[in-house]
C-alpha cells in the first residue's frame, strides 16, 4: 500500500519576508514482515503487553500523567480519567499560573539587516549603491541563565537572525536586540551576539553577556519536557512576539505529535525537511523562535512555521524540544571547543526505511501510540557502520556514551540522538538480525564522522 502526502504550502512564521515552499509527494511500498520493537523486547525477556511496552518507553509529558504513572506502579488499576475524577481534577482547568511562569522565559528579538541595492541613475547604465536598513522581529526562548552575571543563552530560529536580502556576506544579523517580557520598550533593549546556527534545522543560538537588565529581571530559563512523550490532543500554548507587537499567548492542542514537513530554507533557494509538532494554536509572523508550552508551562518545542494556503486554518508547527535543545547544546559546545558557528551531527553512514507502522490504543492511559519498525536500507562503504550494520537490520535502541538507552520506535529518534554525540563518544546500537540480537559499538573519533550544519 502506498502512502502519499501531497502539495502543501508552508511559511516560516517570521515578521517580514515570507519563506514559501511547495512540498512534493512521496510514497513507499510495503515489504516483508519483520519483528517490531515490542516483539524484539519480548525476545529480551519483556513480558508486559504491547500497550505497557509503549507506555513505559514513551513516558509522560505532564505532571498529572506522571502522577498517574506513579499511582499505576503502586497498584492503581483505574484509567487516567478515573484517576482525575478521584482527585476531582478537570482536564479543562485554569493553567494561567503555569503559563505566566513560562512568559518569563520567552523574549522578543529584533534584527536589523543592511540591504544593498544598485539604482540606475542615467540612460547610460550608471548605477549608484544604495544601502537601507530592514528590520525583522521574532522570538526566542531562554535556554540557560546566569542571573548573577547577567548572562544567558537564547534559542531561536535560524530564519529570525538570517536575511537572504542582506548585503552582508554571511547574511547573519550583526546586532540583534533582545527584549524581556514586559520590557518591550526602547530602553529595554539588551544587546546580544550570534553564537551559531544550523540553517538545515532552523535553529540558532544568541548570547547575552553582563546585562544589568537581566540581572535585575524576573527572567527564567525554560524547563523542557521529553517531546517524545507528547500526547495528541494535549493542551498547548504558543508564546511569542506575534506580529512584532510584544509577547502574547495563544492556545490550542497538539494536532500531530511528530511529522516531517518540507519548507524553503532561510536562503530561499533550497527545500529542507524538518521534524515538527503540529498544533492548531494560532501562530503568526513574529512567533518564530518562541516556545510551545504544555499546561504545566514546560517547553515542548520551538515555534517556527505555519501553513499558509487557501482553505487551510490552524496548522502551526514547532520543532520538538528534544531535537531543538540537542542542537542548541551542540552549537554552544562547538563554539567553545573549536570556535565553530554551526552544529555537527554524528553520521552513521546508513539509510533507513519504515518497514511497518501501527497505532496502539491503551484504554488505561487514554493514549494512542505509534510504533514503527525501522530497517537499515543501505550502508555506506567506509562509514563507521560499515562492517557492523547490514541492510535488513531492524533498529531497536540507541545509546550515546553513558547516556540513557532510547528505544527506536519512531524514525526521528536516531537522528535527534546523534546531535548528542561528541568527538570520542561511543554510540551503541542494538539491532535484530534474523533471530539474533546484536549490540554494535561505534566510536566517533575523527571529524570525518560528523556532518556539519551552519
Amino acid at each position: 500500500m502506498k502512502k502519499r502526502v501531497c502539495v502543501a504550502i508552508v511559511s516560516a512564521a517570521l515578521a517580514g519576508a515570507l519563506a514559501m515552499s511547495l512540498c512534493g509527494c512521496f510514497g513507499g511500498e510495503d515489504t516483508a514482515n519483520t519483528r517490531n520493537p515490542y516483539e524484539i523486547a519480548g525476545s529480551l525477556g519483556y513480558d508486559g503487553s504491547e500497550k505497557d511496552f509503549l507506555s513505559e518507553s514513551t513516558g509522560s509529558s505532564t505532571e498529572l500523567r506522571k502522577l498517574y504513572d506513579e499511582a499505576r506502579a503502586d497498584g492503581y488499576t483505574g484509567s487516567f480519567v478515573d484517576f482525575l475524577k478521584e482527585l476531582n481534577i478537570s482536564l479543562s482547568g485554569d493553567d494561567s499560573a503555569q503559563i505566566n511562569a513560562a512568559l518569563t522565559s520567552v523574549v522578543s528579538i529584533v534584527c536589523p539587516f543592511t540591504k544593498i541595492e544598485y539604482i540606475k541613475t542615467d540612460w547610460f547604465g550608471s548605477t549608484q549603491k544604495q544601502e537601507t536598513t530592514i528590520t525583522s522581529a521574532g522570538s526566542g526562548v531562554i535556554y540557560s541563565l546566569d542571573r548573577g552575571a547577567g548572562d544567558a543563552y537564547i534559542i531561536t530560529n535560524y530564519h529570525v537572525v538570517y536575511s537572504a536580502e542582506s548585503g552582508v556576506q554571511e547574511r547573519i544579523c550583526a546586532k540583534p536586540s533582545v527584549y524581556l517580557y514586559g520590557g518591550e520598550i526602547s530602553s529595554g533593549a539588551i544587546s546580544a551576539s550570534y553564537v551559531g546556527g544550523a540553517m538545515d534545522y532552523d535553529i540558532a543560538v544568541l548570547k547575552v553577556e553582563g546585562s544589568k537588565l537581566l540581572k535585575e529581571s524576573s527572567a527564567t530559563a525554560a524547563v523542557a519536557v521529553d517531546s517524545d512523550a507528547i500526547v495528541v490532543g494535549e493542551k498547548v500554548y504558543a508564546v511569542g512576539n506575534a506580529k512584532g507587537n510584544g509577547i502574547s499567548v495563544s492556545s490550542g492542542i497538539v494536532s500531530v505529535d511528530k511529522e516531517y514537513i518540507e519548507i524553503k530554507a532561510s536562503d530561499n533557494t533550497r527545500t529542507i525537511s524538518l521534524l515538527e509538532i503540529r498544533t492548531d494554536a494560532t501562530v503568526n509572523h513574529g512567533n518564530s523562535g518562541g516556545g510551545l508550552f504544555n499546561a504545566d508551562g514546560k517547553l515542548m518545542g520551538i515555534v517556527n512555521a505555519k501553513r499558509e494556503e487557501d482553505g487551510v486554518e490552524g496548522m502551526g508547527y514547532a520543532i520538538p524540544s528534544n531535537l531543538a535543545l540537542a542542537i542548541t547544546q551542540n552549537i554552544i559546545d562547538n563554539s567553545a571547543v573549536n570556535k565553530s558557528r554551526g552544529a555537527s551531527r554524528a553520521t552513521l553512514g546508513i539509510t533507513m526505511k519504515t518497514q511497518s507502522s501501527k497505532a496502539v490504543y491503551d484504554e488505561a492511559t487514554c493514549r494512542t501510540y505509534i510504533m514503527e519498525t525501522l530497517v537499515v536500507d543501505s550502508v555506506t562503504s567506509g562509514s563507521v557502520a560499515d562492517g557492523k550494520l547490514k541492510a535488513g537490520d531492524v533498529l531497536y535502541s540507541i545509546k550515546v556514551g553513558n547516556g540513557q538507552e532510547k528505544l527506536i520506535t519512531r524514525m526521528h529518534v536516531p537522528s535527534s540522538e546523534l546531535f548528542n554525540v561528541r568527538k570520542g563518544d561511543t554510540v551503541t546500537i542494538v539491532v535484530s538480525r534474523g533471530d539474533e540480537l546484536i549490540a554494535v559499538d561505534m566510536v566517533f573519533n575523527n571529524d570525518a564522522q560528523f556532518t556539519v550544519y551552519s
